[in-house]
């Protein structure tokens, strides 16, 4: 049977808590030939819930209308759910494409957010044959890497431990951690979940993972293995962005505090999960 516009390019979405190697899991998937990956649209976050929201309106307009209007014998006709799709499927490219066609040897669209997490029965409505992916990152790594965001583009305090502006996003952090979690698992049997240090330590075998359990083919790669290291992205930016890149080490490495670590590793407990990769 012929592919439908929307089932001509494999959709894969990527999420995990923010910080967890989710853009790292989606240059990954681009260096394959035909594979597409941008992010972070949030297009799920942002799209799903209003748009679902106006089809039940107009529906529901479009039935007052046919009946008061035309008398009952009106023929206009309301969206159904397989119009709702392709509606998606249509914003969802114009976007991801800026406003430009879909490339011609285009097979694969990834879209990396780290708030997919939250929408994979969202993602599986609209889009039934669409692959979701976690990529998980042990929660220590995860507040190193969020409070050196927040000390290099928020506030310099983030830095200090015993700052009040840290101390807080810590007790947030277990919040939203827990909740994090319990979706991983209530949403386990529609993901595919990643290990980001798995992931990080064998580039090889994630391309091969994702070749094999993913993409389900082999389309050959556009760019060599190499360039997923992270001393090629560094080098691949300009001075200033490359002393101030989120990758960097040295002079801007976060340092966890005695008590943060013994309170992560205390109230952030791993996912009861088996791993992908």
């Amino acid at each position: 049977m012929a592919k439908t516009a929307r089932t001509a390019q494999q959709k894969i979405f990527i999420g995990g808590y923010t910080k967890s190697g989710t853009t790292f899991v989606g240059r990954a998937f681009g260096l394959f030939n035909g594979v597409y990956a941008r992010g972070e649209q949030d297009y799920f976050r942002i799209f799903a819930k209003n748009m679902r929201e106006m089809v039940v309106s107009y529906n529901d307009n479009i039935t007052h209308v046919n009946k008061e209007v035309y008398d009952g014998r009106g023929s206009l006709k309301p969206l159904a759910p397989d119009d709702f799709r392709d509606l998606h499927d249509k914003i969802f490219k114009h976007i991801f494409f800026a406003n430009k066609p879909v490339p011609s040897d285009c097979t694969t669209i990834v879209e990396k957010s780290p708030r997919n997490i939250y929408f994979v029965e969202d993602i599986k409505a609209i889009f039934p044959e669409a692959v979701n992916i976690c990529v998980y990152r042990e929660p220590k790594a995860v507040f190193r890497s969020m409070m050196r965001h927040m000390a290099d583009h928020r506030d310099p305090e983030y830095m200090d431990p015993n700052c009040t502006l840290r101390k807080n996003m810590l007790t947030e952090f277990f919040k939203f951690w827990a909740h994090y979690i319990g979706v991983v698992e209530k949403k386990r049997q529609i993901l595919n979940v990643i290990r980001y240090n798995n992931a990080a330590a064998d580039h090889q075998a994630l391309l091969d993972y994702i070749e094999k359990d993913i993409l389900k083919h082999s389309p050959g790669l556009r760019a060599p293995i190499e360039t997923l290291s992270k001393e090629h992205y560094l080098n691949s930016l300009p001075d200033e962005a490359r002393a101030k890149s989120l990758v960097q080490t040295g002079p801007y490495k976060i340092k966890l505090s005695t008590k943060e670590t013994t309170m992560i590793e205390r109230k952030c407990r791993a996912p009861n999960i088996k791993f992908d990769f």
